[in-house]
C-alpha cells in the first residue's frame, strides 16, 4: 500500500507539472497570431486581428490545391536551401500597401491588374517581422527547429511555378482570417513551411544507466495519437457521415503516417504496417543518426580488417612494393543497411530428406551402413563405412 501509494503522489505530481507547462507553452498557431499583431502594431500602429488560425499538415499537392488565381504568392528562403510560401488575397494586399504608402486603410475597390515584384517587396515587412517574432514566441518549443529560419525570398508568378520550387515532401500550412482596421479590410494569408529532416548527432555525455527517477517516471501516462490523414470535408458532409460509410484517403497515406503527442507537438512519422497481427508504425529515423551509426559500424569493420592484416610482432622484414602501386580501394557493404518494412515474411519450404544412398557425379557409388556405424562407436565412426569405386 505504501508503495501504491507512493506511486500515485508521483503520478498527481507529474500531471500537474504537465498541465502548468501546457499552460505555458505557446502553440504554433497562437505564436503566429500574436506575431501577426504585434508586428503590424510596431511597424505601422495599425490594428490587426486575426479572427481564426488553423494549421495541417499537407503534402505539395495540396498545398498547391489552396492556392487560388489572383493570389500574391512569395517564395521564403530557409536554411540549407528549404523554401515555404506565403500567399496574400488582394484585400490583405491592397491594405498593406495603402498603409505603407498614404497611413491609412481605406475601402478603395481593388484593382484588377497584374502583380509584380514591388507588390510582394511591400509584403517583405510583415513576413520577415511576423517571423522573427513567431521563434520569439516559439522559445523551448519542440517544433522551433522545424521552423525556424525563413524570411522574405521573392515574388512567385503562379502556383505551376510554385510546385516547381516546393521540394519537401510534406508541409506545415498555417490559414490565417485577417481584419484590418476593425473591418476595413478582411482577408486571408496562408503560410507553408517544409517539414525539414532534422540531423541530430548523438549525446556522448548522455548516461548509459537510468536516472534515479526513472522507473517512477515511467508510470506516468504519455497520450500519443497515431495520424494516418487529414482529410478536407465541408461541415454538412462531416454531419452526415454515419457508421459504415467509407472515407476516401489520399494516395500514399500509409506512408506518412504521424505520431503526435499532446498539443499538437509531432514527435515522429513513419510507415503503418503490420507485426504479428497488430498495427504497427515503422518510425523514420533522422537521417544524422543514420549516418552516425554508418560511420561507427564502418569504423568497427575497419578496425577489425586492420586488426587481422596486422603483422606479428617478431621482426619480418621490410616489406616494399613495386614503384608507385596503388592499392585498389575496397568497399564495404553492411548488411541489413536498407531494410524494406512493406515486404512480407515468407515461410520458407521444409528441407527435403537426406538419403543415406548418395551417387557421386565423379564416378563411383558410395554405400553408408548405419548399422554397422552404431557397432562401431563414437570414438571410431569411420570404421564401419565401405566405399565402392568403379572405375570407368
Amino acid at each position: 500500500m505504501g508503495e501504491a501509494a507512493r506511486q500515485d503522489v508521483l503520478g498527481q505530481k507529474a500531471s500537474a507539472s504537465r498541465r502548468a507547462f501546457e499552460a505555458r507553452a505557446m502553440s504554433p498557431a497562437k505564436a503566429l497570431r500574436l506575431a501577426l499583431c504585434r508586428t503590424s502594431e510596431v511597424l505601422w500602429e495599425l490594428a490587426l486581428v486575426t479572427q481564426g488560425v488553423q494549421q495541417e499538415v499537407l503534402d505539395q499537392d495540396g498545398c498547391i490545391e489552396m492556392l487560388a488565381p489572383g493570389l500574391l504568392l512569395v517564395l521564403m528562403e530557409g536554411p540549407e536551401g528549404a523554401r515555404g510560401l506565403a500567399s496574400f488575397d488582394r484585400e490583405i494586399m491592397t491594405g498593406m500597401i495603402e498603409i505603407q504608402t498614404i497611413s491609412k486603410v481605406t475601402r478603395m475597390p481593388i484593382e484588377d491588374r497584374p502583380l509584380t515584384p514591388t507588390d510582394a517587396a511591400m509584403m517583405a515587412p510583415l513576413i520577415d517581422g511576423t517571423l522573427e517574432r513567431f521563434e520569439s514566441n516559439l522559445a523551448g518549443h519542440p517544433d522551433l527547429v522545424q521552423l525556424s529560419g525563413f524570411r522574405f525570398g521573392a515574388i512567385v508568378e503562379d502556383a505551376r511555378t510554385a510546385s516547381l520550387l516546393l521540394e519537401a515532401a510534406t508541409f506545415r500550412a498555417f490559414r490565417v482570417t485577417l481584419d484590418l482596421d476593425t473591418g476595413t479590410r478582411r482577408g486571408e494569408i496562408q503560410i507553408m513551411l517544409p517539414e525539414r529532416e532534422i540531423s541530430i548527432a548523438p549525446n556522448p555525455t548522455a548516461a548509459s544507466e537510468p536516472g534515479p527517477h526513472e522507473p517512477r517516471m515511467m508510470l506516468v501516462p504519455a497520450h500519443i495519437e497515431a495520424i494516418l490523414a487529414r482529410i478536407r470535408m465541408p461541415l454538412s458532409k462531416a454531419s452526415a457521415l454515419r457508421p459504415g460509410d467509407l472515407i476516401e484517403l489520399p494516395d500514399k497515406a500509409l506512408e506518412k503516417a504521424e505520431l503526435v503527442a499532446a498539443k499538437g507537438h509531432r514527435l515522429a512519422a513513419g510507415r503503418l504496417g503490420q507485426m504479428n497481427g497488430f498495427r504497427a508504425i515503422r518510425l523514420n529515423l533522422p537521417p544524422g543518426i543514420k549516418r552516425v551509426q554508418q560511420l561507427e559500424a564502418e569504423a568497427d569493420v575497419e578496425d577489425a580488417v586492420m586488426d587481422f592484416a596486422a603483422p606479428p610482432e617478431e621482426d619480418i622484414g621490410e616489406l616494399s612494393f613495386g614503384g608507385g602501386m596503388d592499392l585498389p580501394e575496397t568497399e564495404i557493404d553492411l548488411p541489413g543497411a536498407d531494410f524494406d518494412f512493406s515486404e512480407a515474411e515468407e515461410d520458407l519450404p521444409d528441407l527435403p530428406a537426406l538419403d543415406f544412398d548418395t551417387e557421386f557425379g565423379g564416378g563411383g557409388d558410395f554405400d553408408f551402413d548405419a548399422d554397422a556405424m552404431e557397432e562401431g562407436g563414437e570414438d571410431f565412426p569411420m570404421a564401419a563405412m565401405e566405399t565402392e569405386w568403379d572405375d570407368k
